[in-house]
């Protein structure tokens, strides 16, 4: 972990030292570096530069892409793809095809197609059933959340499209009102972290509404707060078995962050990536991990990655003067 923690701290500094007049918020850099990090991918400057160019090159001249958004976007195909600038028609085919099945113009939109292509595993031109499947997961969500659910949240209802599940809603829907039951606070981030949890396809429901609860009440333990913006990491850290998870390792990791001159003022963000790179060590290392259960836990991982990249775009995104373009 220490390795992936030297990376993240690494790429960051890159980052910085060549983009800090180019992105205006310290956490879009952060982000990216953690991008690295956790897929241990190289990262390559000129190389990340040349497909963030390159994206801006075949975006349309109004593009909410165009923006610093599509520096996030770069990292997301750089870390999945070995030649991320071939995949680049494929981002706006996809992006094309959301856009033909409603889905709103933005930035949004662009996550989304990329969590479609990385996981679709099919060509372009053969996205449209999990992109009809999106939709109506989205769509019933506003129904379920009218006021709760936004673009948003497309990334995740891609992640939950791509999941298999035929139960996605009402598997979502328990999550949501037991676990307010349980004195979560209605609001976004349960509706998130009722997705993450709905992505699980080898613990109950029972059991991961158990677990949730438990990761809750660590995090008052070892002295983390329990904000609402935090309950998406509880989720994804419910998905490690109570007596693999050690929630004294993610308060040392976080501290840790908090001592590191650039990412002090980020306390949030240091909350979700210590998490993350604790889940990342567990998915390394542990011998309780079984494939089925990797496969799972990478893919919260991911759903985490997106909700977190969603969320710190959303500011970028809204302060855009392009925002409403292709």
């Amino acid at each position: 972990m220490e390795q992936n923690i030297a990376k993240y701290i690494e790429v960051y500094e890159e980052l910085s030292k060549k983009m800090k007049w180019k992105v205006t918020d310290n956490k879009i850099l952060m982000t990216i570096a953690s991008f690295y990090a956790l897929n241990q991918q190289l990262f390559q400057m000129e190389r990340y530069l040349m497909v963030a160019e390159e994206i801006k090159k075949q975006a349309g001249i109004f593009s909410s892409i165009r923006s610093e958004s599509r520096y996030i976007t770069a990292a997301m195909l750089d870390v999945s793809f070995e030649d991320p600038e071939l995949k680049i028609p494929a981002l706006f085919h996809a992006y094309d095809e959301l856009i033909e099945a409603k889905f709103r113009r933005g930035i949004f939109t662009y996550i989304a197609a990329s969590v479609l292509i990385k996981n679709s595993g099919s060509e372009p031109g053969d996205y449209g059933p999990v992109i009809t499947k999106a939709k109506d997961i989205y769509d019933r969500m506003k129904k379920e959340h009218f006021f709760l659910t936004s673009a948003e949240d497309y990334p995740l209802a891609m992640l939950l499209a791509s999941s298999g599940r035929d139960d996605v809603i009402e598997r979502n829907e328990r999550f949501y009102e037991d676990l307010n039951r349980h004195g979560f606070r209605k609001g976004n981030h349960l509706q998130m972290l009722s997705h993450i949890l709905t992505l699980d396809k080898e613990v109950s429901a029972e059991t991961l509404l158990s677990r949730t609860i438990e990761v809750f009440d660590a995090f008052k333990e070892v002295g983390l707060k329990q904000k609402t913006f935090y309950y998406p990491v509880m989720g994804m850290l419910a998905m490690i078995p109570p007596e693999e998870l050690d929630m004294h390792k993610v308060h040392q990791v976080y501290e840790q962050l908090n001592q590191t001159k650039h990412f002090k003022w980020q306390k949030d963000l240091n909350v979700t990536l210590a998490a993350s790179f604790v889940v990342k060590d567990k998915l390394e290392n542990s011998a309780f991990i079984e494939t089925s259960l990797y496969t799972s836990l990478e893919t919260i991982l991911q759903a985490q990655q997106a909700a977190m990249t969603a969320s710190i775009t959303a500011a970028a995104a809204s302060s855009s003067s392009s925002g409403s373009g292709n």
